[in-house]
């Protein structure tokens, strides 16, 4: 429609052309009969006037001379018209590659914040993965060899580490639930974790929050007992010494030093952990759409063993990763940060359909087009 729009005004005539092209025609055409017309007709004698070449020549000139000047004024007319529609489809060209040049600038920026964003990404996926090579344990063991005593220490570091991590803060939990039996599953793993965490210093933080009771004291004693009795024991025997102290009867051996806190690496791992989450989703969903940043953080949470996300889990419910899932952040429903994890790998006092509402109608953001995608790995089998 625009183009033959276009056309008609390249190829059609206005008004005033046809006018002025009329007339033209009309004075010329006039020219050829005038003189018959005003000689025929005229009351004057053209007789006494001259030669007949030059009657017809007064006759004929006016009307010829004011359709030269006509088709003149018309062509003139015609030649402005032409400039201006060159003028106008100029501009228009000049105002296209304007709109061309700034739709290139705009996707050039657009490549560039996004490379940029990629290359902060995977620098953060880089760091993250120095910090778990960073974490470690020493795992302690005893023979007798030649009839001497031989201690050594075997350093287990990286990812192999949580496993035994994550049995240290079940043996807590459970710990904890011996002196505090009649408290939540929130209280208990507060206290764990608290532990777990801070070790030898975690007694200094309940005392700055108050709890003096008998069982809290009991409850720090009792850790500072297993401790020093299982160093004794070679790190052997460790369900006796904490039935002894406890009495929970179903702790795992573990052989290495318990109770004495993982802030030194685990506050470092966590914080970066978080802040990369938190890098990825809050980026501007006109640049990186919701998909893009499911996309990246699933690359992220690849990185992360099914180990590390049940004691991720931990760090927020027990209150010290709270920012983790709140009304402000969603890393762990919108964002599936630890989508890997299943009932049978935590404590049993937590469940994950309860905690979750699986059972109930999903309230966490999906990805679009996308048929199956459920909170937890698990809901799929």
């Amino acid at each position: 429609m625009i183009e033959r729009k276009e056309n008609k005004n390249i190829y059609g005539l206005s008004k005033i052309s046809k006018w002025i092209l009329t007339a033209s025609f009309t004075a010329l055409s006039f020219s050829f009969i005038a003189p018959y017309l005003l000689t025929k007709f005229s009351i004057i004698d053209f007789t006494e006037t001259g030669e007949i070449g030059d009657t017809l020549g007064g006759i004929m000139n006016p009307f010829i001379a004011l359709g030269g000047a006509l088709l003149t004024y018309l062509a003139f007319y015609m030649q402005f018209k032409a400039n201006k529609l060159q003028r106008e489809q100029f501009d228009i060209q000049i105002e296209n590659e304007k709109k061309q040049f700034r739709e290139e600038i705009k996707e050039q920026n657009e490549q560039f914040l996004k490379s940029q964003f990629e290359n902060q990404f995977y620098e953060m996926i880089r760091l993250h993965k120095e910090n778990v090579s960073e974490i470690s344990i020493s795992l302690k063991s005893h023979y007798l060899s030649g009839g001497q005593s031989i201690y050594s220490d075997d350093k287990v570091s990286g990812r192999e580490v949580f496993k035994y991590l994550l049995e240290e803060i079940n043996l807590l939990y459970w710990i904890t639930k011996e002196f505090f039996p009649k408290k939540s599953s929130n209280f208990l793993i507060n206290m764990a974790y608290g532990v777990f965490f801070h070790g030898n210093n975690f007694d200094k933080k309940l005392e700055s929050k108050g709890p003096n009771d008998k069982n809290h004291v009991d409850f720090i004693n009792s850790l500072i007992n297993i401790n020093v009795w299982h160093s004794h024991g070679n790190y052997k025997g460790l369900n006796q010494v904490v039935k002894r102290h406890t009495g929970f009867e179903n702790a795992k051996e573990l052989n290495f030093i318990l109770f004495e806190g993982h802030s030194s690496h685990l506050a470092h791992y966590y914080r970066h952990l978080y802040q990369t989450v938190k890098f990825v989703a809050n980026q501007d969903e006109t640049k990186i759409t919701y998909s893009e940043k499911r996309k990246y953080l699933r690359i992220l949470r690849a990185q992360l063993s099914n180990q590390e996300q049940v004691l991720l889990f931990y760090n927020w419910k027990s209150g010290f990763g709270k920012n983790w899932e709140n009304k402000t952040n969603r890393f762990f429903t919108d964002y599936r940060m630890i989508h890997n994890i299943y009932n049978d790998l935590l404590i049993t006092d937590f469940n994950l359909i309860k905690l979750f509402n699986l059972e109930k109608e999903s309230y966490y953001r999906k990805e679009p087009n996308r048929e199956n995608d459920t909170l937890f790995e698990f809901q799929d089998w």
